[in-house]
Order: structure tokens, then C-alpha cells, then sequence
């Protein structure tokens, strides 16, 4: 069995050269790297900031800016997410009541229905009272 006390003699060695590398600024090389990289990011930035600001106008959540605008006023994005999609047979209770005084409720529903939405509470209505809805349409 081998012994796991150091010797006085490389304790004093491995306290040496900790010494000597903390002298030698090792952070000026990270510093540069550093200095690089946000200066290749920074050049890179308007090609991303435009792909950005052109799907911010079609999926725009500022006035009348994008077909999505009206998410932006929704109480849902306020509360829990999981109430809307409960598990089935879950209660619908605590979503339904956020929906009756949200005051983006009919764009909500009518992005429902125009997308086909077949899970959770969208607009106050469950998937089954959607279903019901369109076909009282056709």
C-alpha cells in the first residue's frame, strides 16, 4: 500500500511553481482571444440582427406589426402554459377562467381554428369544443 502524504520537498516544489505561474499573467493571451472573438462577433452581428428584425415583421408582437400581434396582450403568456395543455381528462377549469376575461380571446380562437389547432384551450374552447364548432360551420 502506498503512502498519500506528500513529502516537505514537493509540497515546497508544487508551491514554487504555482508561484512562478501566477507571475507569468496567463490572462493577457485569454484577454486577446477574448478581444478576437467579440470583434469577429460584432462584425457578424448585422447579418443576424436583419434575419432577426425580418421574422420580428412577420411574426411581430409590436400594434399591428405581424398575423401573431395579439400574443403579445394574451393572459395565457402571463400563467402557467401547463393549464392550457392538460393531460387528458385533466381539468380545463383554470384555463377556461383565464380565457373568459383575456382581451385577446376571439383572435385567439379564430388562430385556432384558422391553423387547425388540435391540442389544448385556445380562445376559452377545448379541442373537442372546436371540433364541434367547426363542424357546426360547414
Amino acid at each position: 500500500m502506498g503512502s498519500y502524504i506528500a513529502s516537505d520537498r514537493s509540497v515546497a516544489a508544487a508551491r514554487a511553481s504555482g508561484a512562478q505561474r501566477r507571475s507569468m499573467n496567463p490572462t493577457q493571451p485569454l484577454e486577446k482571444a477574448a478581444d478576437a472573438f467579440l470583434t469577429e462577433a460584432e462584425r457578424n452581428m448585422p447579418a443576424c440582427t436583419d434575419v432577426w428584425t425580418a421574422a420580428a415583421g412577420l411574426y411581430g408582437t409590436e400594434g399591428e406589426d405581424g398575423e401573431l400581434a395579439w400574443q403579445a396582450e394574451a393572459l395565457c403568456a402571463q400563467t402557467d402554459p401547463e393549464a392550457f395543455f392538460p393531460e387528458k381528462g385533466g381539468s380545463t377549469r383554470d384555463a377556461k377562467r383565464v380565457c373568459g376575461v383575456c382581451p385577446v380571446r376571439e383572435e385567439c380562437l379564430q388562430y385556432a381554428m384558422d391553423n387547425d389547432e388540435r391540442f389544448g384551450i385556445w380562445g376559452g374552447l377545448s379541442e373537442r369544443e372546436r371540433r364541434r364548432l367547426r363542424k357546426q360551420a360547414n
